[in-house]
């Protein structure tokens, strides 16, 4: 286990990384784009140092950017799902379900171009932001799906696609699409990972909910790692055949050292701690989801 020490250091370094982390709300900041969709009211606020997206109908911080280093990533939870790839070097195909601002596809492809990604996000006009405000660019090799995250996967399953790397954003700071947060849907993306697949998962590291974050993946999956980062979020870190031993990945993250830099991550802070086995809770299944149920009791 990590010492208070080492804790702290991680965390001087991520400051140092990411200047000063953004608040839900960025301080000082005015509105510069308002965009109502049929799921929510997407609201773009700047200050000088930095944009966000949020949801308005939720009042949570969805993506921010650096104005003054936009290939940066600014929020600590997109740096921590680049763990996937120290678990997964040779990850060639990627899905990435819940755009946001478009930071995490864009990142991945500026550190490794040969990367195929697809993301799918439900929100047509979340897409719109992104291009807009937060520089979110389609290539040949990446491509973006509208529609539900769970239909996807299950199309892709029937279609006999496979993945390397499934990156799960999908989770609000004070919501769940319940669908996506089940036994049933874990185990079709466990299906959908390639041999040596990983799922890279931004999930909530406190309050009542965790707990059965955790028990879900962990009775698809067996093992379980956690990456802990700033602003309450965690990412649950899971392999199709199990994850490798945390002094290979240090390894392979110190290799990869240069090019994570790219994009304002230290290697140290993607640590992949082992989460102890959930005890005296139910993994959530499409029976039982009350995920958004158990925010009341924080």
């Amino acid at each position: 286990m990590r010492t208070d020490l080492s804790a702290l250091f991680a965390l001087a370094l991520t400051v140092v990384l990411a200047g000063c982390a953004p608040s839900d709300h960025v301080e000082g900041g005015r509105i510069v784009h308002r965009q109502k969709s049929m799921y929510r009211d997407i609201i773009v606020t700047e200050n000088e140092e930095y944009r966000c997206m949020s949801f308005a109908r939720r009042n949570g911080m969805q993506t921010c950017i650096s104005l003054r280093t936009p290939t940066r990533l600014a929020v600590p939870y997109t740096r921590g799902v680049f763990a996937g790839l120290l678990a997964n070097p040779g990850a060639r195909r990627v899905l990435v379900i819940g755009l946001g601002g478009g930071v995490i596809p864009s990142a991945m492809r500026r550190i490794d171009p040969d990367l195929r990604i697809d993301v799918v996000e439900l929100d047509p006009a979340v897409v719109d932001v992104a291009r807009q405000r937060f520089g979110y660019r389609e290539d040949p090799r990446l491509h973006t799906r509208i529609g539900d995250g769970r239909v996807f996967v299950r199309r892709q399953l029937r279609a006999g696609a496979r993945y390397d790397l499934i990156v799960i954003d999908a989770y609000e700071r004070v919501y769940v699409p319940e669908h996506l947060m089940t036994r049933e849907f874990i185990t079709e993306v466990k299906a959908l990972l390639a041999p040596g697949g990983v799922v890279a998962s931004n999930t909530f590291a406190r309050g009542p909910l965790a707990p059965y974050e955790a028990a879900t993946y962990q009775s698809v999956f067996g093992e379980t790692r956690v990456v802990d980062m700033m602003l309450g979020n965690r990412i649950i870190l899971a392999g199709r055949d199990g994850l490798p031993a945390p002094d290979v990945m240090r390894a392979r993250g110190r290799a990869l050292q240069p090019r994570l830099a790219e994009v304002g991550i230290f290697a140290g802070e993607l640590d992949a701690w082992p989460q102890p086995p959930a005890t005296g809770v139910r993994p959530l299944t499409d029976q039982y989801s009350p995920a958004n149920l158990l925010f009341g009791h924080e």
